[in-house]
């Protein structure tokens, strides 16, 4: 897998390679991550391993069929 800052989301499971390539380079673990957020690391782990259910699918297909693109990226800092 590239090295990259930059994330284009074609399906569920690029949002959880997006998830977890990001809490990496936060340097957080699964379970510091999920502490901070009040869920459980569980849950955690199943949303980086892409499953987040019908509707994020259908939402993904059908920005792709009126001709959108979602990308993941960090934040610019404001100032």
């Amino acid at each position: 897998m590239a090295i990259t800052n930059e994330f284009q989301v074609n399906r569920a499971s690029d949002f959880g390679a997006a998830l977890r390539h990001f809490r990496i380079e936060a340097g957080k673990t699964q379970a510091q991550a999920a502490a901070l957020e009040r869920i459980g690391q569980s849950y955690l782990s199943s949303l980086e391993n892409g499953r987040y259910g019908s509707a994020l699918a259908h939402t993904l297909r059908l920005l792709r069929m009126l001709g959108c693109e979602v990308i993941v990226r960090p934040r610019t800092p404001r100032g």
